[in-house]
């Protein structure tokens, strides 16, 4: 089996298809430093693509690879920094984010996995599925009580959701730590953060092949979300994990 990529027809096997969901900060809010720009907005990779239902693949470039219309998130530095990584293979975004949104509503009967899952089963048997990046938990603020203290245990039904849609039951899945650089209502210390930092950090135990990756020193848009280079220091930290985990088979 094979995909086009670029008029290449990849083997399955070099052609790595990442599943990268959540809030607004995986829509994308970020739109500095200036320099970091063309990074994420101009600048694409021949091995970096972004994929969507009802369309061919295209190579990867924010505000396009997960939801938001003018500003970016992670997905074109996902797989620019996995393509870098390993120049053999292709990466494709496969990426959906919906701002405000929280764990309950992208599980199967929520208000989002049918969006969220409708990419990675368009493309499904065409790929190699490489993993599942999460940006959640600070909206669970706008859930119920219960969305906050069931959130490793909704965070594990999400994760094994897409991984029995995708058909790989080991799929690893990275999800942020608590945004510790967050400022004002966010801080750490904070009620929100009180609440569901504690939940956050229950998910590796609760869920299989997973990792928290930590947000701490990354550089911040504004009070709660990434900036550009936060969005590319966080992926290149998850890109890391996965290799110190054996995670990547991909890249050496």
């Amino acid at each position: 089996m094979t995909i086009n990529l670029g008029g290449v027809d990849v083997p399955r096997e070099h052609a790595i298809a990442f599943i990268h969901i959540g809030h607004s900060n995986m829509a994308g809010r970020a739109t500095r430093p200036q320099s970091s720009r063309p990074f994420h907005f101009t600048e694409t990779h021949p091995h970096a693509f972004m994929y969507h239902p009802g369309s061919a693949p295209e190579l990867a470039i924010e505000p396009k690879t997960a939801g938001d219309t003018d500003a970016g998130g992670p997905g074109t530095a996902l797989v620019k920094e996995a393509a870098m990584l390993a120049p053999d293979y292709y990466f494709i975004s496969l990426g959906f984010g919906w701002p405000s949104a929280y764990c309950s509503q992208f599980v199967p009967g929520g208000l989002y996995y049918d969006k969220l899952i409708a990419a990675p089963k368009a493309i499904k048997g065409r790929v190699t599925f490489g993993g599942i990046f999460i940006y959640l938990g600070i909206t669970e603020r706008h859930g119920t009580a219960a969305d906050r203290s069931g959130f490793a245990e909704c965070i594990n039904t999400l994760v094994t959701a897409i991984r029995n849609d995708v058909g790989e039951p080991t799929l690893p899945a990275l999800m942020n730590d608590y945004e510790v650089e967050a400022s004002g209502e966010f801080v750490v210390g904070g009620a929100v953060a009180n609440a569901i930092r504690p939940e956050i950090e229950r998910c590796p135990s609760v869920v299989s092949n997973f990792a928290l990756v930590s947000a701490e020193g990354v550089g911040m848009q504004d009070d709660h979300h990434f900036n550009l280079d936060g969005h590319r220091t966080w992926v290149q930290r998850a890109l890391a994990t996965m290799k110190d985990k054996g995670w990547r088979p991909w890249a050496p």
